[in-house]
């Protein structure tokens, strides 16, 4: 356990002129990296496969590990991966998660959708004294149309050697990408394969918290490639609200009813995102500018309208603000 001083700061931008208002983490590598005030400590697991940690299995993935996967990445603490169940078919060669060559893998010989391929567990015994907000990360390729097992599968959080996990207090989507397709018997045609970064954020009561245990359970054939868990002795709510900067500023047009306006803006590839836009911070209510995908070059081009001419208004100033569609 330790201080962390290595996480970039959270904070809060406001651009002038066509401006933009959000909260949120600076983003490495598909994944955020903080500075949590107070006590705060961080641990990521990277190259998750048989080159960087050996002797986890091989295909299907039926057996034990030996132990717990410690995390290896710089700076990092003593949490550990630990393995807990694999597949659950009647096959009586059953898969399970294992270390393939290019990633954590969760092997199996049958191929259906939203299938349990097995059951991990993020868990760390020396938590930072006091802790309150927790907050894991993962990088995880799909089968199928689903990554995490549903509807029991998503990460939950399990205090003091606790039965019942904890709902997270917010879920998003950081990033998204595809990587293939795969033929849907629903749709009768091909449908594209995601490898996403989730985020997942909890906030703890006053207590004392002596252990803690996030457990999730993925499809067969999904894939794990990345995690980081980090950890503050702080309540810090909206985490993941998402990174975004002005691009480049549209000419307000009015057709005899309402104004319209594009504006780009530079975002996290793959992201999506609800975009509100305003022309003043201290008065009116914030519009909504609908639901938009940014592409995978870091781009969203973003159409405003409103009833009215505000013509005159738009080329002084707009504020805008953007948010995961999870968020609250």
């Amino acid at each position: 356990m330790r201080n962390s001083t290595r996480r970039n700061a959270l904070r809060r931008v406001v651009v002038a002129a066509a401006a933009l208002v959000l909260t949120g983490g600076v983003v490495r590598a598909q994944f955020y990296e903080f500075t949590f005030p107070g006590a705060s400590s961080f641990d990521g697991w990277e190259e998750l496969n048989s080159g960087t940690f050996v002797g986890y299995g091989s295909f299907p993935g039926g057996s034990a590990w030996p132990g717990p996967i410690g995390s290896n990445a710089a700076d990092s603490e003593d949490a550990g991966l630990y393995r807990l169940a694999g597949e659950t078919t009647a096959s009586p060669l059953k898969g399970g998660p294992f270390l393939a060559s290019e990633s954590l893998y969760f092997g199996s010989f049958s191929q259906v959708p939203n299938t349990l391929g097995g059951t991990l567990r993020v868990a760390d015994s020396t938590p930072v004294a006091g802790v309150r907000t927790i907050v894991f990360q993962i990088q995880i390729g799909g089968a199928d149309g689903y990554d995490f097992h549903l509807p029991s599968g998503v990460p939950a959080l399990r205090v003091n050697g606790g039965t019942n996990g904890v709902a997270p207090s917010s879920t998003a989507v950081l990033n998204r990408y595809q990587d293939g397709t795969f033929y849907s018997p629903e749709t009768e045609q091909e449908e594209p394969v995601y490898v996403n970064t989730w985020g997942f954020e909890w906030h703890l009561p006053e207590g004392e918290v002596t252990s803690f245990a996030i457990d999730f359970s993925a499809v067969t054939h999904a894939q794990i490639y990345r995690m980081q868990l980090d950890q503050s002795s702080t309540v810090t709510s909206g985490v993941f609200l998402p990174e975004m900067a002005m691009g480049a500023c549209g000419t307000p047009a009015f057709n005899g009813a309402a104004t319209s306006m594009t504006n780009s803006f530079r975002a996290t590839p793959g992201a999506l995102l609800k975009v509100e836009y305003r022309e003043s911070l201290t008065a009116g209510s914030w519009i909504s500018a609908g639901l938009h995908s940014v592409a995978n070059d870091g781009t969203l081009n973003v159409p405003f309208s409103q009833s009215g001419d505000h013509r005159a208004g738009w080329s002084r100033r707009m504020f805008f603000r953007a948010y995961h569609p999870t968020d609250p």
